[in-house]
Parts: C-alpha cells; sequence; structure tokens
C-alpha cells in the first residue's frame, strides 16, 4: 500500500504533530507499507528554546530526505515580518501560504499514491487531500486533530457569523462528506464533527498514543531532569506541553495564588514548553512561589521520558467551552510514565471519561482553584494511592494506548479505504 500524508511540519521538528506524524509513518513502513511525506522546510518549533521557530529563519530543511524508511518531501516556506505580535502573524500567514501553494504544485510530481492522510492543523492543510484525491484518484483520510472552524470560535478568534467562519465551515462539510474515512480523536470529538455535517458511517475514533518503550516509569531518585533541578523526593506537578490558547491557565494561575498566600511551599510546579500564554504563566508566579515553580523551555525528544516521569503527578488542562473541539495528546505520554494524572477541564472527552472509570487519576472543574489545591495535597499525602494510580497508568498505556496498537488500527482503516476504492468499478 502507497501512503501520502500531508503535514506542514514533520521530523526533526519537534512540534506534536511532527513528532506524531513520524512515529506513525515509521511504523507502516514497517508493517510494509510505502510511506512518502509531504511537509514543508521551515520549522515550527525547536528544543530548547522560549520561543515558536521562525519560518525562513537559519539553515532549511533538505528538500528531499529518507528517514526511517520514509520518503520526506519537502516544499519551500517563506517568511518575513517583524518580532511584533503583528510580525508574528505575518510570517506565520506567509510561511502557511507558501506551504499550501508549493504542496499543491508537489502533488503533480508524487507518484501515485493508493491512499492519502491529511491533518486538520492549519485547517486548510486538508483541502489537500481533496486534490491529490481528485489527481490520483486515491483514497482520503480526513485526520483531524483540531476542529475548525469551531475552535477558533469558541477561543474568540472569529465571529460566528463571520465571512471567514462561513467560507470555513463550507470547507469543511466538504472535507468530511469527501473523506472516506474521518478520524476523531475520541467520542466527544466524533459527536462534533458528525453534528458539523460528516457522515456518521465514516467517522472512525482511534487515540493517539504514546511508546511504551520510550517512555518509561523512572523513580525520582533516578530521574535526571529532577537531579538537574535539584529537587531530590519533593512532591512535584509537571505540566509538559503546548502553553497555547486552549489550555486553562486561569485555574493553574489562581491555585498558585492561593498557594502562595497561604505560605505553602510544599508542592513544586514543573512548566515545560511554550506558546501564546507562556509569558502570562511566567508574569503570575507569585514572588513568594519563585523557589518552587520551574519553568524550562521546549526540550528535545530525547529528554522527552525525563520529563514525562518527573513529575509525582501530570497536569493537563482545557478550556471548558472547548469540549470535543480538542483532544489534549498529554494523556498518553504521562500514562506510559506511570504519572497519576490531574486534569482541570470540561467533563466530556477522552481524559475525564477515563478518570471517571479507571483509578489513574483526578478530575477538577475549570475554576476550582481550591480543589485543585486540596486534591494535589491529598495526593502528596497518600503516597500508597499514587502508586496505585501509577501501576494502572502504566498498564492503560500497554495494554490500550501503545503505539503498535495504535499505528495497527490505522493501517487496518487505511487498507479498508485502499479496498473499498478497488471494489468500485472503474468509470
Amino acid at each position: 500500500m502507497r501512503v501520502l500524508l500531508i503535514n506542514q511540519y514533520y521530523y526533526p521538528d519537534i512540534a506534536a504533530t511532527a513528532q506524531l506524524c513520524q512515529d506513525w509513518a515509521e511504523d507502516l513502513v514497517r508493517l510494509g507499507h510505502e510511506v512518502t511525506v509531504l511537509a514543508g522546510t521551515a520549522r515550527y518549533r525547536l528544543p530548547h528554546r522560549g520561543e515558536q521557530a521562525e519560518p525562513g529563519a537559519g539553515p532549511e530543511l533538505p528538500r528531499r530526505a529518507l528517514h526511517g524508511g520514509v520518503r520526506i518531501v519537502r516544499v519551500p516556506v517563506l517568511g518575513g515580518g517583524g518580532r511584533s505580535a503583528a510580525g508574528r502573524l505575518v510570517r506565520r500567514a506567509g510561511g502557511y501560504a507558501s506551504f499550501l501553494g508549493g504542496a499543491l504544485a508537489a502533488l503533480l510530481t508524487v507518484e501515485r499514491p493508493d491512499v492519502v492522510v491529511a491533518l486538520s492543523t492549519p485547517p486548510m492543510v486538508a483541502a489537500l487531500g481533496l486534490a491529490a484525491q481528485r489527481r490520483h484518484g486515491a483514497g482520503f483520510v480526513y485526520w483531524v486533530q483540531d476542529v475548525y472552524p469551531e475552535l477558533l470560535v469558541a477561543l474568540g478568534v472569529l465571529r460566528p457569523t463571520s465571512p471567514v467562519t462561513r467560507a470555513l465551515a463550507a470547507l469543511a462539510r466538504a472535507l468530511y462528506r469527501r473523506a472516506d474515512r474521518v478520524i476523531a480523536l475520541d467520542e466527544a470529538m466524533a459527536e462534533r464533527l458528525v453534528a458539523a455535517g460528516a457522515p456518521p458511517a465514516r467517522v472512525r475514533v482511534i487515540d493517539h498514543f504514546c511508546d511504551t518503550r520510550e517512555i518509561r516509569p523512572q523513580p525520582a531518585a533516578a530521574n535526571p531532569l529532577r537531579q538537574r533541578l535539584g529537587l531530590g523526593d519533593q512532591f512535584l506537578i509537571c505540566y509538559a506541553g503546548n502553553h497555547g490558547r486552549c489550555h486553562d491557565f486561569d485555574t493553574v494561575l489562581a491555585a498558585l495564588a492561593q498557594q502562595a498566600a497561604a505560605g505553602d511551599t510544599a508542592l513544586h510546579w514543573l512548566f515545560v514548553g511554550d506558546g501564546e500564554q507562556r509569558q502570562r504563566l511566567v508574569a503570575g508566579v507569585p514572588a513568594a512561589l519563585r523557589g518552587v515553580v520551574h519553568l524550562l523551555p521546549p526540550q528535545a525528544r530525547a529528554e522527552l521520558p525525563a520529563v514525562l516521569s518527573a513529575g509525582s503527578v501530570g497536569l493537563v488542562t482545557l478550556k471548558a467551552e472547548l469540549a470535543g473541539l480538542v483532544a489534549p495528546s498529554k494523556l498518553y505520554g504521562l500514562l506510559s510514565a506511570g504519572c497519576p494524572i490531574v486534569y482541570v477541564g470540561p467533563r466530556r472527552g477522552r481524559i475525564p471519561e477515563l478518570l471517571a472509570t479507571e483509578a489513574v487519576g483526578v478530575a477538577l472543574d475549570n475554576g476550582d482553584a481550591a480543589g485543585l489545591l486540596q486534591a494535589l495535597h491529598r495526593l502528596r499525602a497518600d503516597a500508597p494511592a499514587r502508586a496505585a494510580m501509577a501501576a494502572r497508568a502504566r498498564t492503560l498505556a500497554v495494554t490500550r494506548y501503545d503505539r503498535s496498537r495504535c499505528t495497527a488500527a490505522h493501517a487496518a482503516l487505511l487498507a479498508e479505504v485502499v479496498g473499498e476504492r478497488a471494489a468500485r468499478p472503474h468509470p
């Protein structure tokens, strides 16, 4: 089976979708399939930096490469613009537009695939999947990461009735209806997609995954990141990943303020990553807690096992209005690291539903800062309960969310699409 994957970012970038796509593509190769990835030459995120990479800045990635058996075809991505917020927006839009144009041209030259997979981030990239479907007569699978334009409306970026919103909604409906399959990340997202026009029979739920061989539990005393920060066996809440608009930092900052007001230094916090709310988080750390709140920029993938296993618990947050529009992928790596989950967010979606049925952590409502602190202190005081949660988390990662299981589910879905296409009468 010849598979073409379209996403603006890919290895060696460390953006979440770049790492996800690398694992997915290399696993398909190991299963005997031919995989080509169509991506851009620019980087989105660099390790050990507290900001996003600038399109066009520094050496570009090579136009052609072979890594892990995957053929990588990259198209030039342009930069430009200043360092202001407006300048960053111009750079991002310019890079996005140049990728779309270059990728559309590249579709004319790539070997005919049997099936094309396109991700939803940024939203119009998946339209390339429709172009490839028409050009090559290939199957088309739309792998939804975030639901557009509903997400932009919920975040206040777009008005519900604006021309841009209407245009994106029309594009989304076309993608849902023309795609042979639409992959959702959990049942809440599947419901949103059906409500937006996706045929229910074509929607499939496949979770994101974790590599349980790469990410394993580590004792606190053996964790190199804890050693580097001088944390010893302190109770540590770890938030690792995007500090973007989708995540609830209001509740976290309120909890930090209450902790400082109580003179409480028993809880240590570690925030690893970057995003639009990063500066707000840094500025909001109370002076009294600067010795117990640790802030690190994005780390290289090689550091991921140490980061995810550093926490006594792992923190995941999501804004209340985003249920079904986003599915935080932090869950799976934390489970693999045997790290109990502390979740702040809406009660719909994979994480709250898992926590309601499996003893792997606790769920709090948005805005419940006092409840968050109380839950953390309870977990700190009950080491046996944490150990039981950690063991159950690791078991779930291995038996339900391991990388090999989930990528095999993807491969089966792609084969199903190819088989259906082959069975249709040719015009």
